[in-house]
């Protein structure tokens, strides 16, 4: 069994006393204290945010369901002690959902049908992140997809370039899309329509367009190689 093992022990229980003396000794029920401790956990870093509900569990020895309890209730009445900003969250999340591995598992829960109409699985484990995940998405102007697994959202391609514009990761730079594009699919059909335009008269919406084609066709056929180096172009923080 591996062993929890605190990063800062010191801010750990500074943090916890502070907390219980703020409340009044005695005064947080059972259940407070072991939102609050789990929040803290998951502050100092001995568990990682970013683990699986299950791998979590198993270092507390408790069911997956309890675990997302725990993250789901935790976060609601202690999130004061993990603000962080909303565009720092998303950047945050986004960096940890959009890997490979993890649209490659989420890809098992999302309809053929859905994948051909330019549907990208992704799975968001956390309940606080998926909640905050499903706001950015209904911020953007589009409405959150759940099919086979309520942990996996099924979001479209043009929805992702519209949430990475309004968050400020996506620069509406025309010239800098289309030198891009021309890297990542050079024979595309989309890029030649592009090109037949004057590219000093080229709008912003022309090279949208041609990236929202592009994405959504590398996420119908499955090509992994093209979709992640889109996705970094429209999410230039992923690793």
């Amino acid at each position: 069994m591996q062993q929890l093992e605190l990063k800062e022990p010191a801010t750990f229980a500074t943090e916890f006393l502070r907390q219980t003396q703020l409340q009044g000794f005695g005064a947080l029920s059972k259940r407070d204290l072991e939102l609050l401790v789990y929040v803290l956990l998951e502050r100092d870093g001995a568990i990682d945010r970013n683990a699986s509900n299950h791998s979590a569990a198993a270092l507390l020895r408790i069911t997956p369901a309890k675990l997302r309890a725990l993250r789901s209730d935790g976060y609601a009445r202690w999130r004061q002690l993990v603000a962080e900003p909303s565009d720092a969250a998303l950047r945050r999340i986004l960096g940890n959902v959009l890997t490979e591995a993890n649209l490659r598992a989420g890809s098992r829960h999302v309809s053929e049908r859905s994948r051909k109409d330019g549907f990208l699985a992704v799975r968001v484990e956390h309940p606080d992140d998926r909640l905050q995940f499903e706001q950015a998405v209904l911020d953007a102007g589009a409405l959150p997809v759940y099919e086979r697994n309520r942990e996996v959202l099924a979001v479209r391609f043009d929805t992702l370039v519209a949430l990475a514009e309004r968050s400020g990761f996506l620069q509406p730079d025309t010239e800098v899309v289309v030198k891009e594009l021309r890297k990542l699919a050079p024979g595309s059909e989309e890029l030649a329509d592009l090109l037949k335009k004057d590219v000093t008269k080229l709008r912003w919406e022309d090279a949208r367009a041609a990236l929202n084609s592009l994405g959504a066709k590398a996420v119908s056929s499955s090509a992994e190689g093209g979709l992640k180096s889109l996705l970094k172009l429209v999410f230039p923080f992923l690793p």
